[in-house]
Formats: structure tokens, C-alpha cells, sequence
């Protein structure tokens, strides 16, 4: 159970947060972006992928949504004298991430920011015992004016060497 005083500073924090976000959209518009991402190599077969985002205008939105995987770096086996054995992890952050900024620009809107859809695959080695990390990724970087209401593809891929398609696709109407 948590101790009383966190219980309240929670309680107060929850009942300040939705006058503090009526304060940030105050005057700015409020808009929904919606960005479909297909990947499939026939239309039978295609994977949608859709994130949903609300932002105001002029104010930089971020959706992580994903784990951390630790992955060996560095391994050391213990020396004579040294019965410890060392082992150094990074973390690789993967997932979906989308970072995004609009802009009003007359009747459309400007949109700038990135898309990073990442997942890791590989196999243990069997003499080892070592996962062997693969990072397969994809990255966006957006920067495009787009009509309100109406889908814009902002990337397509048609890889033939891995006989990939991909497709980007951002719909961005007004909120408020």
C-alpha cells in the first residue's frame, strides 16, 4: 500500500493535469494524425499498422511504444585469482517510435518529424550459446504538406532485391 502523503500528491497532481493540458491547446489547434503503415508483398497478404496521435499545433508530440532488450557487448571470463565473470549489456530500444511537429500552412498542414519501427531477430549459436542480435528496421524521416482530411502517402518502398513493399500513409484532420 502506498504511504498517504504519495496517495495524495497523486490524487492532486491527477485533478491539476487536465486544466494544465485545457492550458496548452488554449488558442492552438487541436489536431488527430492518423499514420497507416502497410508492409506485405501482395494486398491479400498486407499488414496495416495504424497509430493515432492528438496534437496542437506547433508543439512536438512523441508514441514510444516498445521494450528495451539488453544486448551483450562485452564479456569477460574470470582471470586466476578472479572467480567473477563480467558481462556488459547496451539496451536497444524497439519498437515504434514517432515523433511529430505540424504547422498550419493556409488551408493544409506542414508535417515534420520521423517514424522508426524496429524488432530484433536472430538465433543462438549452438557452440556459444550467444544470441546473435538482429535489428531489422525501418526509418522515416517526414517533412511534407499535406491536405487536411485527405490520406497522403508520405513513403512507398518497392525493394526488388528483397522483394519488399512498404508504404507510408499520414490522414490529419482538425480536432477542435
Amino acid at each position: 500500500m502506498l504511504p498517504r502523503h504519495v496517495l495524495l500528491a497523486a490524487v492532486a497532481l491527477t485533478a491539476f493535469l487536465p486544466l494544465h493540458a485545457q492550458n496548452l491547446k488554449e488558442g492552438s489547434p487541436l489536431y488527430k494524425v492518423e499514420i497507416n503503415y502497410r508492409d506485405g508483398n501482395e494486398a491479400g497478404a498486407t499488414t496495416d499498422r495504424r497509430y493515432t496521435m492528438l496534437l496542437v499545433e506547433s508543439r512536438r508530440a512523441v508514441f514510444k511504444a516498445g521494450s528495451r532488450n539488453p544486448v551483450v557487448t562485452e564479456s569477460a571470463h574470470p582471470q586466476a585469482g578472479n572467480t567473477v565473470a563480467s558481462t556488459q549489456f547496451t539496451y536497444l530500444d524497439v519498437g515504434v517510435n514517432i515523433d511529430c511537429l505540424l504547422q498550419a500552412v493556409g488551408a493544409k498542414v506542414a508535417i515534420e518529424g520521423s517514424l522508426d519501427l524496429s524488432n530484433i531477430t536472430g538465433d543462438t549459436s549452438p557452440a556459444t550459446g550467444i544470441r546473435n542480435p538482429v535489428v531489422r528496421q525501418t526509418k522515416l524521416s517526414m517533412d511534407a504538406v499535406v491536405e487536411l482530411g485527405k490520406p497522403t502517402v508520405l513513403a512507398a518502398i518497392d525493394d526488388p532485391l528483397t522483394a519488399r513493399k512498404l508504404q507510408v500513409e499520414a490522414t490529419i484532420t482538425k480536432a477542435n
